[in-house]
């Protein structure tokens, strides 16, 4: 397996457990997400035959030549790029925390990620809010992850999960309630990623020219690939 590769194949584990199916096969990956938001088709040669109701299509090292301009051809048009980044584990100083073993703290773990991506009165808030508390219920005892909660004050402030798969752990939903952020909550927790690691790879993906990318770069992570999104209008 080409060693970018299994960072996509971490991410895809990421999105199996979190947010819908993947679906395989020699010539592509079909995401099917719980939200459409989440939904892909990600072509894994020039060759591979795009399905007529994609809406979007990330393109990934792996996808071939002429791609950008065939979509073009078929009315989709150029959205965010999505940035893989890796950092090696290393040695990492402070003391170690614990991932979360009980429904309270998964409970917990629900609010940080609603109150740090949803705002009240959006579409959907309901839905997204539902969907954060059984994700984490049903995946907060799974043996490929640790979801790790930070309080303040006894108070849920911020969250992250790792997900070991493919040789790599991945670092997801990085969140912190807004009231609580400047503190280096989602630092300390991206220590805990690192201790995870063990010495490996660990990953994440940001979106390119972000604030968060630029975070992480200043952590020591750095850009492994793009992948670039393009979405129909």
């Amino acid at each position: 397996m080409p060693d970018d590769l299994a960072l996509l194949d971490n991410h895809l584990a990421f999105l199996a457990a979190h947010r819908g199916e993947v679906r395989r096969s020699a010539e592509s990956i079909q995401v099917v997400g719980e939200s459409d938001e989440f939904s892909a088709w990600i072509p894994l040669s020039s060759t591979a035959e795009l399905p007529v109701d994609t809406s979007t299509v990330r393109l990934v090292p792996w996808s071939g030549t002429g791609w950008q301009e065939r979509l073009v051809a078929a009315g989709f048009e150029a959205a965010e790029v999505l940035v893989h980044m890796e950092a090696s584990a290393g040695s990492v100083e402070g003391d170690p925390i614990a991932a979360i073993d009980s429904e309270a703290d998964a409970a917990g773990f629900a609010e940080v990620q609603s109150a740090a991506f949803l705002q009240v009165g959006e579409p959907d808030y309901d839905w997204w809010q539902k969907m954060f508390v059984e994700r984490a219920l049903q995946n907060y005892r799974a043996p490929d992850q640790s979801l790790y909660l930070l309080r303040v004050d006894g108070e849920p402030a911020s969250s992250t999960l790792v997900l070991r798969a493919a040789s790599v752990v991945g670092v997801y939903a990085v969140a912190t309630k807004p009231q609580y952020r400047g503190r280096g909550l989602a630092t300390t927790l991206l220590a805990q990623a690192r201790r995870d690691a063990a010495g490996g790879r660990v990953t994440l993906q940001v979106v390119e020219g972000s604030a968060a990318e630029r975070l992480y770069l200043k952590l020591g992570f750095r850009p492994a690939f793009r992948s670039p999104h393009f979405r129909r209008p």
